[in-house]
């Protein structure tokens, strides 16, 4: 009988060593974001790995936990950082709420980082203007499955939120190239009188649109530690600020704050 369960017990432990470690996905990206005559070109890290987001900038990280709810916007510089409620609730949450799109094939295909990818275009109408864009979506790039789960995921918890609009409809795979662009529109300031309103709308409209252009550079499969995902113990907590700190990108990326010269990508996602 020893035998036998011994015998059960190396059957078991020799399988589950064969099963695949659940593994996540890493992305290097470059951006060229530009308004008029002012241009900026950066840097940025996408990781993902199960129901959690980590992304990198050269001033920023943002890390998106969803089984906890939560989202961190860490400042390298001051090591500090906020933590808001995922979905957020009140004037944030409403402005995710009107982040959803849903995207149309393009009927173009591209070659990038060495994989193929399919052209989408989108659009929505968001609080500060309007948002078009092209991504190309790849099924085969490495990783692909894992960030296109938590896109879903991600898009599932703002509609159970009440937010049935926020997440839209996006295409599986991961996004390997972003051309989009923003066009400022009339904003609704609250408790700012008409008058003002309709002149600070009126210098907004004389503003050449911001627009990026994100590409893949190099993107891998790779087992992520839940250190990868932690905020460093060095890391002073801050309260959160007004609510006009926190922007959301349309299809559920989210930066904090926002960066001079236009919105990243979060993959953005």
């Amino acid at each position: 009988m020893r035998k036998l369960a011994a015998a059960l017990v190396a059957g078991m432990t020799l399988a589950m060593s064969a099963l695949p470690a659940a593994a996540g996905v890493v992305i290097t990206q470059k951006q060229h974001v530009s308004s008029g005559t002012n241009t900026r070109d950066s840097e940025q890290t996408i990781s993902v790995q199960g129901n959690k987001q980590k992304m990198v900038s050269e001033k920023h990280t943002i890390i998106v936990d969803l089984d906890k709810g939560m989202m961190y916007a860490l400042d390298p510089n001051s090591k500090t950082y906020y933590e808001i409620e995922f979905p957020a609730k009140g004037q944030q949450g409403a402005m995710m709420s009107e982040a959803g799109m849903n995207f149309k094939k393009a009927g173009t295909t591209r070659d990038i980082a060495g994989y193929k990818c399919t052209d989408f275009d989108g659009g929505v109408r968001v609080l500060s203007g309007d948002y078009t864009v092209k991504e190309c979506f790849s099924e085969t790039a490495p990783g692909a499955e894992e960030f296109a789960t938590f896109e879903k995921n991600m898009a599932a918890k703002l509609k159970s939120a009440g937010n049935p609009q926020a997440g839209g409809e996006i295409p599986g795979g991961v996004p390997l190239a972003q051309d989009s662009m923003m066009k400022m529109g009339n904003v609704n300031i609250p408790g700012m009188a008409p008058d003002q309103a309709a002149k600070f709308n009126e210098m907004m409209a004389k503003r050449p649109p911001v627009t990026n252009s994100t590409v893949v550079e190099k993107i891998e499969a790779k087992k992520l530690a839940e250190a990868d995902f932690a905020i460093p113990s060095d890391y002073t907590k801050k309260d959160l600020p007004g609510a006009g700190s926190m922007t959301t990108k349309p299809g559920g990326g989210m930066k904090m704050p926002p960066p001079p010269a236009g919105a990243p990508s979060p993959a953005a996602h």
